[in-house]
């Protein structure tokens, strides 16, 4: 397979890359126990420094302070769970609670330092409180929260839908401070008591509360006081919602000016503005618009609207001179040990250190050896390189065996497969979503359970890459036969539901451009300009 981006593969060891013989040197001395070996290895350049850090910070021998030091070292390169917890009892060692309680804060949902918290909360440490809500320990927080916090109650039982409950907190919380109205306003807004509601966010005031306003007049059913709340916010959010309603009550002359004003602005309906000028421009015969909002469109929405894909790099450009990438003959090693997650910080390290085209450099020797997950999530903090030759790095033909295989078996483009994919886990087989959607192609439990009935295959794994990659070539091929091979509708039943999708059509009498600007939910729209996005990518790479 040729690289666009192809550092040389070294099969000597080079004199400035972090040597083998160092990670030897660190398990030889955490078995015997050996502090002053250790304390030598934090000099060393590589991964090992931060091993080597780790092992010293639960090193009885050293004093509380020196192992917190260390631990904190770990921590911030790591930015594990364990290793804030660890953080956490040291600083409690030390008599700094409100710093354990940040700590732990860090380390959730680790059911230990959920534990820690709760203890440092009856213990007085009001600290605890901002942490528990940041992690999303919610049940946890209202078992330690005294009657008088009724602030971080009503937030809590919020966040968990508990309404109801969190109804009289919230007035309590507005009774005593301002900033507790706009959050009761939200609650009668969920409990559908949508006048009350209207009138608790004109009390909140401000273009947060104007726009609840408007959210509650709209469901109240009154579209021009709704427009008009809408118009007080001037948020994107409220301008957005405006021109729909402006457009569903045949005032569309009236949201022109708004769409523009979005389009030219920096929000995330930038684009989807631009592209509703450019429907509304085609409709209408307006030339002048239509090139105007023609002109202005980009990414995924820009395909769409049948614009020429991107251009690729060109590899020329992209050549990169056979020089040595300092790390990757200890990368590689280890690899070949089998030290997977030791090798992956290595990569890290050493592309900290690095320029960025180096850096790079590191990405790509990942991705020579089939390591796309990590590839991707250390490449998300690089800056571009000239010419887009960093695009072959970001969109890479990840699992291609598996990709080419299940994308011939169920007729689609693997360039489809790899942009759905990319989107969805980012090439991480191991990834779970908030909302609980699993493996490389991120199905939920259900939708998992009907397509392996389907394909015979009750018991795949969802993490199993072979079966993953199968499961989601499967579905979208369903997808498309059921929405008649319109791209746009397949995708957003990949991520909305084919419910959704079938229901948000219906109401637009199926015309695929209402149906971009009037689905009830933005997420799935967004989704499909982020996988046209990556198709088109994919598509003018390979």
């Amino acid at each position: 397979m040729p690289r666009w981006f192809a550092p040389l593969l070294l099969v000597a060891q080079l004199a400035w890359a972090a040597p083998p013989g160092s990670y030897q040197a660190f398990e030889t001395a955490r078995a015997a126990g050996n502090v002053a070996a250790l304390e030598r290895l934090l000099d060393e350049p590589g991964y090992v420094q931060i091993l080597a850090a780790r092992e010293l910070a639960r090193r009885p021998e050293l004093t509380p302070s020196r192992r917190l030091e260390l631990a904190e070292r770990a921590a911030r390169f790591e930015n594990a769970a364990s290793d804030w917890l660890w953080v956490g009892r040291l600083r409690e060692v030390l008599g700094d609670a409100p710093g354990a309680a940040e700590a732990y804060g860090k380390a959730l949902p680790d059911p230990a330092a959920e534990a820690a918290l709760v203890r440092l909360a009856r213990a007085g440490v009001r600290e605890v409180y901002a942490a528990l809500y940041a992690g999303r320990a919610y049940e946890a927080l209202l078992s330690v929260l005294p009657p008088e916090e009724v602030a971080w109650r009503a937030r809590a039982l919020y966040r968990m839908g508990r309404y109801e409950e969190a109804l009289p907190a919230y007035r309590a919380w507005a009774r005593r401070e301002p900033a507790g109205r706009l959050g009761l306003a939200w609650t009668l807004f969920e409990l559908e008591r949508y006048a009350e509601a209207a009138e608790a966010f004109a009390a909140a005031g401000g273009p947060e509360g104007a726009y609840g306003r408007g959210r509650a007049l709209e469901a109240l059913g009154k579209p021009g006081a709704a427009v008009r709340a809408y118009l007080e916010a001037r948020t994107p959010e409220a301008l957005w919602r405006a021109t729909a309603l402006l457009e569903r009550t045949r005032r569309t002359t009236e949201a022109l000016p708004l769409y523009r004003e979005l389009a030219l602005g920096d929000s995330r309906y930038a684009d989807d503005a631009t592209l509703r000028l450019w429907v509304l421009a085609r409709r209408w015969g307006d030339a002048a618009l239509e090139r105007w909002a023609y002109d202005r469109l980009e990414g995924g929405l820009a395909v769409l609207a049948g614009k020429a894909g991107p251009e690729p790099p060109e590899r020329d450009d992209c050549a990169v001179a056979a020089s040595a990438v300092p790390g990757q003959v200890t990368i590689e090693q280890l690899l070949k040990e089998g030290r997977e997650d030791w090798a992956v910080g290595e990569a890290r390290w050493w592309m900290e250190q690095l320029d960025p085209r180096r850096a790079w450099a590191i990405v790509d020797v990942l991705q020579l050896h089939g390591l796309w997950g990590p590839s991707l999530r250390l490449a998300r903090g690089l800056p571009a390189l000239p010419q887009r030759c960093d695009w072959p790095l970001r969109y890479p033909r990840a699992y291609p065996e598996q990709v080419r295989r299940e994308a011939a078996t169920f007729g689609l483009e693997p360039e489809l497969v790899w942009a759905v994919m990319r989107v969805e886990s980012r090439f991480d087989p191991e990834a779970v979503s908030p909302t609980g959607a699993r493996g490389l192609m991120q199905f939920t439990a259900a939708t998992w359970d009907e397509v392996a009935r389907r394909l015979g295959e009750e018991g795949a794994d969802p993490f199993d890459p072979d079966a993953a990659v199968r499961f989601g070539a499967y579905y979208l091929r369903w997808l498309l036969d059921g929405c008649d091979r319109q791209l746009v509708c397949a995708l957003t039943g990949y991520n909305g539901g084919p419910g959704y999708t079938r229901r948000a059509l219906a109401e637009v009498g199926g015309d695929v451009w209402d149906f971009m600007r009037f689905q009830p939910r933005d997420e799935p729209r967004e989704y499909v300009e982020r996988v046209l996005w990556a198709y088109a990518v994919y598509r003018a790479l390979y």
